[in-house]
């Protein structure tokens, strides 16, 4: 395996966690949950006389911040398809929440449906590289269900581990019901947590109050969450790159307090979604090399406080397919070699609005090439293969030597899929590219997917009552 490549040094670093520090005990937090403010009084924390804001002192974060994993579960219901989150490992998410669907051949966009979903979560069942599901926005069911419709679709047709979007803690807690269902019980959930849940800062220092709602609710069912680090450099932000960090990382530990003083143990992740403003078009932005080096900073951070990473490395703020791809590759392989745990973001364009199936297929492609060179290279004794070059040496017949058949399966070379190399005049002979290649895959493997649900007749049955009661309550 390579080696990580870092852009902080260990000053550099402790500069970071320094300031971090200094904004959580001078500035605070702004929070005016009654659990929240209880539980983090209680670890040591100062609460303002107003009681809407929280203030940490450096002891206290520290206590509270040993509380969380370095190490955790994502469940899937095949378990041969969980992770298990930790500085070390490489895994890639799809994209949540896109209401578009995009067909990258012709540049065209309809509406996302929930057909869309379904046939989004069969292809990851068949992508070796793309590891977890996300819910999406179909535009065909209600919007005041919708979130709890996918949750239902996704766990009827995965394989895997998946992360849900929700609107808010009302229908949060059908969602987490109807996972308890398929796990078997609410304790089973939290043996094997099947889904990762997410709550959020609002940029600068805020968690809302609802916010804190769900994060009691994943709590009680025990699933691990991610709290988006969603900072937009001179707009919710400093406009600097160092202060940028700086506040992302104060609100990740403000994020850690919390979730830890109210669950001690919780899975959490550091999760960087960086964006900029930029200052001509007044865009948010989510493309540039200043970004990747923040997302690379922001994954040296996880490493110092020894948790497991999640950044929005595959979330492209382009359509046009040829940017895209490059934006793709570029993306994943810093995310690689910065150490990444969890690059998320798969299928989704133009900043998450766009979701497309032929995306997926391009990232499993460039993430089996990628996996492959930061391998790097296994130097023993017998690979220098001196021997080998001196039994050779006068006839040159590699092919059939004794190292070559050994290490033949032992050394593997990438193979590619959807890649392919053709001489200019046998690629016209059938000129598809690269995106056409992919459409192929794409009904492929929805082609062989299987028809009907993963569930059994009666788990499929307790879901559609749970959506028809959230159906009744929600309306």
């Amino acid at each position: 395996m390579l080696p990580i490549y870092n852009v902080l040094t260990d000053e550099q670093i402790a500069q970071i966690h320094g300031a971090a520090l200094e904004v959580v005990e001078k500035v605070g937090l702004s929070l005016d949950h009654p659990s929240a403010l209880e539980a983090l009084s209680g670890a040591g924390a100062r609460i303002s006389d107003d009681r809407k804001r929280v203030f940490l002192k450096p002891n206290v974060v520290e206590r509270l911040l040993a509380l969380a994993p370095r190490s955790f579960l994502c469940a899937a219901p095949n378990e041969i398809n969980d992770m298990i989150m930790q500085q070390g490992a490489r895994y890639t998410r799809q994209g949540g929440g896109p209401v578009s669907f995009y067909d990258m051949r012709d540049c065209s966009s309809r509406p996302l449906t929930l057909s869309d979903q379904i046939d989004s979560v069969k292809l990851i069942n068949a992508l070796p590289h793309i590891n977890a599901p996300s819910t999406m926005t179909p535009s065909d069911i209600p919007a005041y269900i919708y979130d709890v419709k996918t949750v239902q679709t996704v766990l009827e047709n995965t394989e895997k581990h998946f992360w849900a979007l929700t609107t808010g803690s009302k229908n949060l807690k059908f969602e987490l019901e109807m996972a308890a269902t398929v796990a078997g019980s609410r304790e089973a959930l939290k043996k094997r947590p099947l889904l990762s849940g997410i709550y959020c800062v609002i940029a600068p220092l805020k968690f809302p109050y609802d916010e804190i709602e769900r994060l009691l609710l994943y709590g009680q069912y025990g699933i691990n969450v991610m709290t988006p680090l969603t900072v937009l450099m001179g707009g919710s932000a400093p406009y600097t790159m160092a202060g940028c960090m700086t506040q992302m990382t104060a609100e990740f530990l403000g994020s850690i307090c919390i979730a830890q003083s109210l669950f001690p143990g919780i899975g959490q992740w550091y999760y960087t979604l960086f964006q900029y403003l930029d200052m001509k078009s007044g865009l948010s932005l989510t493309h540039s090399p200043e970004l990747m080096v923040l997302a690379a900073a922001g994954t040296q951070m996880s490493a110092y406080y020894g948790l497991p990473s999640l950044a929005n490395t595959l979330l492209s703020g382009d359509c046009q397919p040829h940017q895209v791809i490059f934006h793709y590759g570029i993306n994943i392989l810093m995310g690689l070699i910065n150490g990444v745990t969890y690059q998320v973001g798969a299928g989704s364009l133009e900043c998450g609005n766009l979701y497309s199936h032929q995306s997926l297929v391009l990232i499993d492609e460039i993430m089996t090439y990628l996996k492959a060179f930061i391998n790097g290279i296994d130097i023993t004794t017998e690979t220098l293969a001196v021997n080998d070059i001196a039994a050779q040496s006068e006839t040159g017949k590699y092919l059939s030597s004794k190292l070559t058949l050994k290490y033949l399966r032992k050394e593997k070379r990438h193979v590619p899929n959807i890649l392919n190399c053709k001489t200019f005049s046998n690629w016209l002979k059938d000129p598809k590219t690269i995106v056409d290649r992919a459409e192929e895959k794409v009904q492929t493997i929805l082609n062989q997917a299987p028809i009907e649900s993963l569930l059994k007749p009666e788990i499929h049955k307790e879901l559609d009552r749970i959506m028809k009661a959230a159906e009744k309550e929600l309306a």
